[in-house]
């Protein structure tokens, strides 16, 4: 009698731990045959809906909120920035040579000249000198190269010829050939070499 016992112990067991993972298996299966796995292509013929089509009430065409034009910016135009004029008391004051100077015609000469202000970024002093109304040399520097003032020497024989020529010198923008400040005109005698 005492195996009798056990067998149903055994049995009961093995009831309670399988029964879960049969009833579990018996779920899947079901889930599996009832819930399709595609849906079905559409009927041709006809819809076939749960809900009937339901009549409308107004047959008007479904109406949206008004269309807004665009506005276009215009792109911003670059202003020019005037450019500073110098001060009222500025002044380019000449050095040499000296007015009616007679130097010769194949030699260096050397012009010496002062501004009375500090050159902006940008502006030049400009060394012109003419001989029967052409420029015959130009020259520019943009920061003082004699101390506080200002050198530049030209060969002659090369550019001018014998006679009269007038120097000058212009304050100016580097990208303009409009002077800001003028110094007053010299004349050299240039003589034959």
């Amino acid at each position: 009698m005492s195996g009798k016992p056990g067998r149903k112990i055994n049995r009961k067991r093995f009831l309670y731990s399988i029964t879960p993972l049969v009833l579990m298996l018996v779920a899947l299966v079901v889930l599996n045959v009832v819930t399709p796995r595609t849906a079905p292509p559409p009927a041709s013929g006809g819809s076939h809906t749960a809900v009937p089509p339901q009549p409308i009430a107004n047959a008007s065409p479904p109406t949206r909120g008004p269309i807004l034009q665009a506005t276009i910016l215009p792109s911003p135009t670059p202003t020019i920035t005037p450019l500073p004029n110098p001060p009222a008391e500025a002044a380019i004051t000449l050095f040499g040579p000296p007015t009616e100077s007679r130097l010769p015609v194949d030699g260096r000469i050397t012009f010496y000249w002062a501004y009375s202000e500090l050159l902006l970024p940008g502006q030049a002093m400009v060394l012109t000198l003419h001989q029967n109304d052409m420029v015959v040399a130009a020259s520019s520097l943009t920061e003082p190269n004699f101390g506080s003032g200002y050198q530049i020497s030209l060969d002659l024989a090369e550019m001018a010829e014998e006679g009269t020529a007038v120097w000058q010198v212009q304050l100016q923008w580097q990208n303009t050939a409009v002077p800001l400040l003028q110094s007053e005109q010299r004349s050299l005698v240039l003589l034959p070499g």
